[in-house]
């Protein structure tokens, strides 16, 4: 009887350490999992065009919108190339589909002007590196869902 009573005990201590675990585990997974969506992103850029110079690149994980209860991947590349829009937009079409919300691409002088009319927009730019000379350089943007999306960091 003794040891059912401490079962019984000691159940609701194992259900929070059983809690407690997974919330860890969730948070683990998810920071891999943003840091694989922005070393594929600058692979992609790498391989997909010619002459590609990385500047910066920042990784997020997080409720990013400042909405809801949900953890986001947000990866940002700052890069210059001497491709053109138009076969970056196609190349990022392809592999991650551009919608102008969770996936898209800018030229970094359009990013910098409205930057210094709007500071509180695009807050992760202030921590990337930013060359002063910006032809050519572009501003890769994509934010998709964690795999454990539910997790406290996005609370």
């Amino acid at each position: 009887m003794r040891r059912i009573l401490k079962w019984v005990l000691c159940l609701p201590f194992l259900l929070i350490g059983l809690v407690i675990l997974h919330e860890v585990v969730g948070m683990v997974v998810n920071h891999t999992a943003s840091a694989r969506q922005t070393r594929n992103a600058v692979s992609l850029l790498h391989t997909g065009l010619v002459s590609v110079e990385i500047v910066d690149s920042y990784t997020e994980t997080g409720n990013t919108s400042g909405t809801g209860n949900h953890v986001d991947m947000l990866s940002a590349v700052i890069f210059k190339t001497d491709a053109g829009l138009v076969e970056i937009e196609a190349l990022i079409d392809r592999n991650y589909g551009l919608d102008m919300w969770n996936c898209w691409i800018e030229e970094m002088e359009k990013v910098t002007a409205f930057r210094e009319e709007n500071p509180s927009f695009y807050p992760y730019v202030a921590e990337m590196r930013v060359p002063k000379n910006l032809e050519h350089t572009y501003l890769l943007y994509i934010n998709n869902s964690a795999p454990f999306v539910d997790n406290i960091e996005g609370h």
